[in-house]
């Protein structure tokens, strides 16, 4: 509430004549056009609610996805440096761009690893809008449905009986259905439409972080995730940064 005041301060004295390019200023100015008798219809009631959503879905998310990935490299050396060394190699020690991110397939793997095991979002409601007929189930129209994305990354029958062990190399090959068995941003039309620019953002900090540090777990870390919405780590994840080349 705060900044969205001192925006329309800066307005108010003359400082600007707009609330700015980002999302926030781009939802305060429609706001301003309705008051003229343009633009949609928001309050600011929405627009708050508008900013707590991108939030989370788009910064606690990543940062969650971040935080349990560096805690699994750290966790396992061995990984930690096949993954430095691909990157290394691909982007010959320099910050990665677009075109070799695609190239970074052990990465990616342990990102998928991570997500397996720690999907920022352990459920994934859905509300049938139609009576719906799915196998011998008759789901009413109004039905909420709650896909539990954390039991089925879970799941033994699945994935195997090494389920809760940190391998990234079962995402080498397609032996799960992607879409059914692996669901961290869930799948269809309704699927998460930030799901390329988190996966983006990701790659390029992990892989700029690996090659500048070598990391290990420390001896204060407690290992206690928790799930408030999202799944987190109770006591956060302490990591000893070590660089690469003081």
């Amino acid at each position: 509430m705060e900044i969205i005041q001192s925006r329309k301060d800066c307005i108010e004295i003359g400082r600007t004549s707009s609330y700015g390019n980002d999302l926030l200023g781009m939802l305060l100015n429609e706001m301003q056009k309705k008051k003229t008798g343009n633009g949609f219809s928001i309050n600011l009631q929405l627009i708050m609610d508008e900013c707590k959503t991108f939030f989370f879905a788009g910064h606690e998310t990543t940062a969650l996805l971040l935080t349990w990935t560096v805690m699994l490299l750290a966790s396992n050396p061995s990984w930690q440096d096949k993954v430095r060394a691909e990157v290394n190699q691909v982007c010959n020690a320099g910050s990665p761009s677009i075109d070799q991110l695609s190239k970074l397939s052990l990465l990616n793997m342990v990102i998928n690893e991570s997500l397996r095991l720690y999907p920022p979002a352990t459920v994934l409601p859905r509300m049938a809008f139609e009576d719906i007929k799915l196998g011998d189930l008759n789901i009413p129209k109004g039905l909420s449905i709650w896909m539990p994305v954390l039991a089925i990354h879970h799941s033994e029958e699945i994935w195997g009986k090494d389920v809760n062990v940190f391998n990234p190399d079962r995402f080498a090959s397609k032996s799960f259905a992607p879409g059914r068995h692996f669901i961290p941003f869930a799948a269809g039309p309704r699927n998460c439409i930030g799901q390329s620019f988190a996966l983006m953002e990701a790659k390029i900090i992990l892989a700029m972080l690996i090659s500048k540090f070598s990391f290990t777990i420390s001896d204060h870390y407690r290992h206690a995730p928790v799930i408030v919405l999202t799944i987190k780590p109770k006591y956060g994840v302490q990591i000893c940064l070590n660089p690469l080349n003081p």
